[in-house]
């Protein structure tokens, strides 16, 4: 769990948590990396046919879909307090 000094100050600072693509089902990323995969969106591409769409983590669309693993971690970091959708940020 964060200091509560750290919390409170987190929420004076109006700190918000959008979760993307890197916590979607269905995006793939490398450690470290802010550029992956959608393994449900394909495109062909020009010179190399159909491929997975290249996607950044801070990313989403409206099939969105958080997994419950990446829930559980953000739960457990004592952030969930700070979840909002995108169109809840001011």
């Amino acid at each position: 769990m964060p200091d509560e000094n750290k919390l409170k100050t987190l929420r004076e600072a109006g700190y918000a948590v959008m979760l993307g693509c890197a916590e979607c089902q269905r995006g793939r990323f490398a450690p470290g990396s802010n550029f992956g995969q959608c393994t449900a969106v394909t495109y062909e591409h020009a010179k190399h046919g159909t491929r997975p769409l290249s996607v950044h983590r801070a990313g989403r669309c409206p099939g969105f879909e958080a997994t419950d693993k990446k829930l559980a971690d953000i739960e457990r970091s004592g952030f969930t307090e700070f979840l909002v959708e995108p169109e809840e940020v001011e």
